[in-house]
């Protein structure tokens, strides 16, 4: 291949482009992944995952920190979705027996953002303290 008169080899060629590649994907590959959140639906509200008895529970995350939220609607004959409306986030909404998740970026602000379910919003509302 001739550049500016020159011939280039395809193999430098080749070289040249694979390492731009590289370094376009080097900051998605050196992210931290999401770390996971699992909530579940009964009764007209969230709960943790993890059995937690407290309903709608406060979710406490780190400034800038990248969070998995996994929805697990167990409320039979009842659509669920998540929702944080000051995140512009959202999962679509789920029908019983149904899981979802959904990936953001928490802002590196501290403070407290509220999430919601957004067809049961009177009930179904919790808080997300950003540390």
């Amino acid at each position: 291949m001739s550049i500016l008169g020159r011939t280039v080899p395809f193999k430098a060629i080749a070289g040249i482009a694979l390492m731009m590649v590289l370094l376009a994907l080097l900051p998605a590959l050196s992210r931290e992944p999401a770390r996971e959140i699992r909530l579940v639906v009964k009764g007209m509200a969230f709960y943790l995952g993890d059995g937690g008895r407290v309903p709608n529970p406060t979710l406490d995350v780190k400034a800038g920190e990248r969070v998995r939220i996994v929805l697990d609607n167990q409320e039979r004959g009842m659509t669920h979705d998540f929702a944080v409306p000051s995140l512009g986030a959202s999962l679509d909404p789920l029908r019983w027996n149904e899981s979802g998740d959904l990936v953001f970026d928490v802002p590196d602000t501290p403070g407290i953002y509220e999430y919601i379910c957004r067809p049961h919003r009177l009930m179904m509302r919790g808080t997300i303290r950003v540390h």
